[in-house]
């Protein structure tokens, strides 16, 4: 062998190692590669589910208090939680209670956040309402409302203190119906009450489950408006879903005023998405006192059950200004 097949071979190992160890390095930096993308969106994953889980405790927190004081006897029946990349959602199932007998209610969804913000969906807010042909005839501007997911009756509440066109009184329905089915009704009062008071002035058999209270700072909206065209347009009733209140549990029916201030301190304190909305009511209750007192929770109406035949005797009472059937139950 010549020198220069010698040094032919020796280039050609060199040149095999070379190479050798360039895949050796190209494999080790594509390892290392792997493993830190792996390892940044493992703990991405873990750091975005930390923070959801957060998020979605203080979602339910805020919603929770808020139920706390509104849904006319409603109660939460479950929850579910679904979590995604930065933002998950969270749904809520209700139910009411009509004498004993559950009421599948409705659904409320919400979408929350990784770094801590939540909203509800905008369809959650869109109603159901039917012009009902006897309302129509007695010249009635607005339509009935119903829940749009089982179709049974929504409940509409008129405060004492605004004149309404027209007041809905379904009272005298209820000659038509078994004497024996369970019915859910919101009454408005004529002037504001105590609980005690309520309790003493209704009827034998009519129970009352939820107390609506006057939380009402503003009263513009509740004045009728002169449109441009010289027409008056009146005020409308409110939606259940827009007042609020305090009820007995499913557990317990011991209730009273301190129930809602209790529940409406806490929301001032530790409520981050309604706390303005706590504070209102809370700063309209106590006027210019340090904090409110049992004496200024005023009570504008109640949310009562009881059987067709019982409700019948509310029929002419002087306090009665407006009822309006909820959900109802067959026998």
């Amino acid at each position: 062998m010549n020198d220069n097949e010698s040094s032919f071979e020796d280039g050609a190992k060199l040149s095999a190692l070379v190479k050798k160890a360039r895949r050796r390095t190209i494999l080790r930096n594509a390892i290392i590669s792997l493993a830190v993308t792996i390892f940044i969106l493992a703990g991405g994953w873990f750091t975005n589910l930390q923070l959801q889980y957060r998020s979605e405790k203080h979602a339910m927190r805020d919603i929770e208090m808020l139920k706390a004081i509104s849904g006319p006897n409603q109660y939460i029946l479950g929850f579910q939680i679904n979590y995604g990349f930065l933002h998950g959602t969270l749904e809520y199932r209700t139910y009411k209670v009509v004498e004993g007998v559950p009421v599948i209610w409705g659904e409320e969804n919400y979408d929350f956040s990784s770094w801590g913000s939540f909203s509800r969906f905008f369809g959650d807010y869109s109603d159901l309402s039917l012009m009902d042909p006897e309302m129509e005839a007695k010249g009635f501007h607005y339509s009935r409302p119903y829940n749009r997911y089982n179709g049974e009756r929504e409940m509409l509440f008129y405060l004492p203190s605004v004149k309404y066109a027209n007041y809905l009184n379904e009272l005298p329905q209820l000659k038509d119906m078994d004497g024996r089915k369970r019915v859910e009704m919101g009454i408005s009062f004529d002037k504001n009450y105590s609980v005690e008071q309520i309790k003493a002035m209704l009827p034998p058999g009519v129970h009352p489950v939820w107390y609506w209270v006057d939380t009402y700072s503003d009263m513009k909206p509740y004045t009728a408006a002169k449109m441009p065209d010289g027409s008056v347009v009146d005020p409308f009733p409110d939606w259940a879903s827009s007042v609020y209140g305090f009820g007995i549990h499913p557990d317990s029916d011991d209730i009273s005023e301190k129930n809602f201030l209790d529940a409406l301190e806490y929301g001032v304190h530790h409520n981050r998405k309604y706390k303005q909305e706590f504070k209102r009511i809370y700063d309209y209750l106590r006027k210019d006192k340090e904090q409110p007192e049992t004496s200024d929770v005023r009570l504008f109406g109640v949310v009562v059950t009881g059987m067709a035949e019982s409700l019948k005797a509310l029929q002419g009472q002087p306090y009665v200004k407006a009822a309006v059937m909820g959900a109802t139950v067959d026998r």
